[in-house]
């Protein structure tokens, strides 16, 4: 069965007053989301006064009470924070160490760049072998999601394709009005050989070593 909620790490923000008629930012908790195959990812948020927010979209939320609204349009808000919508009703998710906290730098439907930092990734997956494959998200062409706080206050969920790293140790980046056309390989390929020969002789391991009388 498709697991369409997972935890998250909890994220200290706000739920904008746009959504909920208070006439004030709530600042709450982001702590845990879902995944909805063909509509954009969904979280969850517990609020100070005590009400919890249940499938809201990330145009929803900002970490700064002085943040950039981007848009007056709503719809036109979310497609320049998140590119693309949930491929499947599976969801996972991983706070890779490596990339922790790094700053980067994010491109965005209105063609800029924004900076900030990353917090964790979003992965939709296929859920049960038996269901019926309708979405992409067991494509080499699928897209994950890293949920980034970006300085202007907002928060995005971005695919590596729309992100240029930093990291001190090693990385030189790119030139933003150049970034590099890497060519992405899709041609599978695979670890077993179609000739059995090696895979069929028996207890080939243990007749090492065994002496010949």
């Amino acid at each position: 069965m498709a697991q369409l909620n997972a935890n998250t790490p909890y994220i200290k923000c706000y739920i904008r007053k746009e959504f909920t008629g208070i006439g004030k930012e709530i600042e709450g908790y982001i702590f845990g989301c879902k995944s909805m195959l063909n509509y954009p990812l969904l979280f969850h948020f517990q609020g100070s006064n005590g009400a919890v927010f249940w499938n809201v979209s990330i145009n929803y939320f900002c970490h700064k009470l002085k943040y950039s609204r981007l848009s007056k349009n709503e719809e036109i808000r979310l497609q320049m924070l998140e590119s693309w919508d949930a491929q499947s009703n599976a969801i996972t998710t991983t706070c890779f160490k490596f990339l922790e906290n790094k700053m980067v730098d994010v491109y965005c439907r209105d063609n800029k760049w924004r900076k900030g930092n990353y917090i964790f990734t979003l992965d939709d997956y296929e859920g049960d072998c038996n269901d019926i494959n309708v979405g992409h998200s067991n494509s080499l062409d699928s897209k994950c999601f890293h949920f980034i706080a970006l300085h202007d206050g907002n928060f995005c969920l971005q695919p590596n394709n729309l992100i240029r790293w930093h990291n001190a140790d090693f990385i030189v980046p790119y030139d933003l009005k150049s970034p590099p056309k890497i060519k992405i390989i899709k041609d599978t390929i695979f670890s077993e050989n179609i000739d059995r020969t090696y895979g069929n002789s028996a207890y080939y391991f243990y007749q090492r070593g065994v002496k010949k009388h």
